[in-house]
């Protein structure tokens, strides 16, 4: 029986509110507790088999790890810290170490080509096998001060290493496809790491070790006969450091499919644990009890800095009134409602009477009265399809249904004035960094965040206006702009908790909630802090058991542990320094490469430069997305035809990377069909609004199609396969290359698995092309980034290390809340002494 409570508490209204969303804490659903729960239960081990540096902290490493399914290979590069470009930001290019995750056991092929390429990034090629590559840099000041206390045969301040909580800090963990990376949907069911996330989460469980065992060997080698490796009670407070901005908006907006399974599976999992029959004097009562009064100690006592979040003691303070709570309904002492569970009447009792990280706090601790539950939601539904399906012939009463039903809030929500909607998300030639800001201060810049509330409005407005079988597909070739948000209403219809209910194109969107959804929530980690209401920065592992622990250690034991830590006088560091930044711009022509190589691409990276390739041909917002999505297409079918995007790009883009004004073609009924006109367009940037016009016209019996003032550019296999996709026939007639036939299928499912094959074949083996012909359509469309200005570099995700007073300021922020504010990395990684004065630049 449904429980009217708890349908509105976990109603998507609620629980999509982004202010929730920023509220979801870590639990055993998300990536890093049930990857390290995966594998103490399955009895993983972790070998190191080579460790070699100089003191200056140059060198290599190599770990196994050996799980029942298999064995994988982690491989390392270290070297010294450079004052240079050393920064947690994605313009970063100086790292402390680079390095990989190899499925298997790996050859020393694979070992020497990793340590080639990974250090070129985003033009290196991963060998075959590869799933993670992986940067990271030291905690300077700190790192120094562990050094050197083993060195002398001491113990560091136990205190500062749990105040900073790492020694070394992620800054990049990247894989699904990237570089040739294995794609995520090709890792086979049964492999240790074919859930969502756990390659990453092992990476960084890699990191971890490998920064105590550098640290140590370190003042090893400092003071061979004084030198002591690092004592329990002080390593348990090192975790892996982590700092996210901007950029996981973007990725919670364009990632609908694995967003709504995370918080849909937390949902679920509190909501089953709230039904379980807990009659008074129950034991799993002293359980939870005994949970809430190790999380009131843990957040009672942790020094992390909140700003937008609520902080540890008031958190403390909340839990103690749901405790006391939890205690009267211990005792059969609380009011139940008709149908409501004890744990239900709490639930109900101390909604709204505490902060919503505290009621997200207890739900956590809800889910593990029935582990078990949870842990077979992660092994059932952490493997998930995020194709955004719409069939053309879909009829506009049908889209009207799935748009309010998938969009209805978007619909519904109040909107700030349209001069205050004005926030652009884009992606900047600084190293691809990803801004945000007022569109006036960056002109020009592509959208990269699709706007559902205003998208929405519109295709309403169409749809209203449209007789009632009109096809969909019909009226996205009149409104291309629209056709991102009619594939998200119809692929989206079942997943409610998808898409957060806000507008990110309000001025006054505060991002840190979504950064905090991604890092707390999804991935796991804790102590997060927030940082001028866009950046986040926190913890993976806090407390976790080390490689030499797992034996004995329980899925269930290390988080929010409360571990103390003996304070110690140390003499003050002094004040840190800034880096000097300069990086690398993303240039937009293509190095020449030899003509007989050749690279295997992979579906996200075809997926990734195309998309930016289509904006940089002013293919419109709502409209780049299918426009992107078919180019792949193209490839799946003649890889032929990345030469003939190549040249669409060098003939449309002049020198400044500017390409003229993107037309939609225009269809026109003709007898027995229709005559379709490009306006000299490439099919590669309007083949998915034909899609759309064929489909809506096609009919069970021929329909002649004649394609006019149309640059073919090898994608005219790609046009056959995308109209496969919908289930549509496409032929060719004789004697007339730009006439073709057109009918649906008999049996759609058969022709649409045409499509499905080369699609999989893709995630699995990639697509090998002459090296020459990729670079050409990569570095081109890097047109599609934004310039980097001064002005530009205040969207970034951090602000305080580019703002210089009296310098113009983004309308964002106030001088003063910029000028008051503490970036709290500036005592930990930017600690270095520099060769020059100069001050950051980006």
């Amino acid at each position: 029986m449904r429980n009217s409570y708890l349908d509105e508490v976990f109603s998507p209204q609620r629980v999509m509110d982004p202010r929730s969303l920023g509220a979801l804490q870590p639990s055993r659903l998300s990536a890093s507790r049930s990857f390290l729960a995966k594998m103490l239960r399955e009895e993983w081990r972790i070998r190191r088999d080579a460790l070699e540096l100089d003191a200056r902290g140059n060198g290599a490493a190599r770990y196994t790890i050996e799980t029942p399914a298999g064995s994988i290979t982690y491989a390392a590069w270290l070297s010294e810290p450079q004052g240079v470009n050393r920064t947690g930001r994605i313009i970063g290019s100086s790292w402390d170490m680079i390095g990989t995750l190899i499925d298997g056991i790996a050859s020393d092929e694979q070992i020497a080509t990793s340590a080639s390429e990974l250090p070129k990034l985003y033009e290196g090629r991963a060998p075959e096998g590869t799933l993670i590559w992986m940067r990271s840099n030291q905690s300077l000041r700190l790192f120094k001060h562990v050094r050197d206390s083993l060195a002398a045969g001491q113990q560091p301040d136990a205190a500062e290493v749990k105040r900073v909580g790492y020694l070394m800090r992620n800054t990049g963990l990247d894989g699904n496809g990237t570089f040739g990376s294995v794609s995520f949907p090709a890792i086979p069911p049964g492999h240790p790491l074919a859930l969502s996330y756990h390659a990453q989460m092992l990476s960084a469980y890699l990191m971890r070790e490998l920064s105590v065992d550098v640290v140590e060997e370190l003042a090893r080698l400092d003071a061979p006969d004084t030198a002591v490796r690092l004592a329990p009670e002080v390593r348990q407070h090192i975790g892996v450091g982590n700092g996210s901005a901007l950029g996981l908006v973007m990725f919670v907006y364009n990632r609908p499919a694995l967003i709504h399974t995370y918080v849909s599976l937390t949902v679920e999992a509190v909501r089953h644990a709230l039904e379980l029959p807990i009659e008074a004097g129950d034991a799993r009562f002293d359980q939870l009890e005994a949970l809430l009064n190790r999380a009131i100690q843990y957040r009672a006592l942790e020094d992390t800095e909140y700003r937008v979040f609520t902080n540890g003691k008031q958190l403390a303070a909340d839990l103690r009134r749901i405790r006391a709570t939890v205690r009267a309904a211990r005792r059969g002492e609380i009011t139940r409602l008709s149908g409501e569970t004890a744990l239900i009447a709490v639930h109900r009792f101390v909604s709204g009477r505490v902060s919503p990280e505290a009621l997200s706090t207890f739900n956590t601790l809800l889910i593990e009265l029935d582990p078990d539950f949870a842990d077979a939601l992660v092994q059932e539904r952490l493997n998930f399809d995020e194709a955004l399906d719409l069939d053309p012939r879909t009829p506009a009463c049908e889209m009207r249904e799935a748009l309010l039903d998938t969009l209805g809030w978007a619909l519904a929500l109040p909107l700030n004035d349209a001069e205050h909607r004005d926030r652009v998300w884009y992606q900047s030639r600084a190293a691809e960094e990803p801004r945000s800001g007022p569109a006036e201060e960056v002109p020009g810049a592509h959208e990269v965040i699709p706007n559902y509330p205003s998208r929405a409005r519109e295709l309403l407005d169409v749809l209203d206006s449209a007789e009632a079988e009109t096809p969909i597909g019909e009226i996205i070739a009149a409104h291309p702009s629209l056709e991102h948000v009619a594939r998200s209403a119809v692929a989206l219809r079942a997943m409610p908790y998808a898409i957060p209910h806000a507008d990110p194109h309000d001025i006054d969107f505060v991002p840190v909630w979504l950064v905090r959804l991604m890092n707390a929530c999804i991935h796991g980690l804790d102590r997060t802090e927030d940082f001028l209401n866009r950046s986040v920065l926190g913890l993976i592992y806090d407390g976790a058991p080390f490689r030499d622990e797992l034996a004995a250690a329980h899925a269930d034991g290390w988080w929010w542990q409360y571990r103390p830590a003996e304070v110690k006088r140390t003499e003050g560091p002094g004040e840190p320094s800034s880096p000097t930044l300069t990086p690398k711009v993303s240039a937009i022509v293509a190095p020449r490469h030899d003509a007989a190589e050749r690279i295997t691409m992979k579906f996200r990276e075809l997926r990734l430069a195309s998309g930016r390739a289509m904006q940089a041909l002013n293919v419109p917002e709502g409209s780049w997305h299918g426009a992107r999505d078919f180019f792949i297409t193209a490839v799946m079918a003649n890889t032929q035809a990345i030469a003939g995007f190549a040249a669409a790009l060098a003939r449309e883009l002049d020198e400044e990377g500017n390409a003229p004004s993107w037309r939609a073609p225009v269809a026109s009924p003709a007898a027995g069909g229709l005559i379709i006109k490009g306006h000299g367009a490439s099919l590669h940037t309007v083949g998915h609004v034909l899609v759309h016009q064929i489909a809506a016209a096609a009919s069970n019996s021929e329909v002649v199609v004649r394609l006019s003032d149309l640059k073919v550019d090898g994608a005219a296999a790609g046009l056959a396969l995308a109209l496969a996709r919908v289930g549509i026939e496409w032929s060719p007639t004789e004697g007339d290359a730009s006439e073709y036939r057109a009918r649906r299928a008999e049996d759609p499912a058969a022709i649409r698995s045409l499509y499905e094959e080369a699609f999989t074949a893709l995630l699995v083996d990639g697509i090998e092309v002459p090296a020459q012909q990729w670079w050409d359509v990569y570095y081109p469309g890097n047109a599609g980034l934004y310039p980097d200005t001064p002005l530009s570099r205040q969207h970034t995700g951090t602000v305080k290390d580019v703002y210089v007073p009296g310098q113009q300021l983004t309308r964002l922020f106030d001088p003063a809340e910029v000028e008051n504010s503490t970036d709290p990395n500036r005592d930990t990684d930017h600690f270095i002494p520099l060769t020059t004065a100069q001050p950051a630049s980006v």
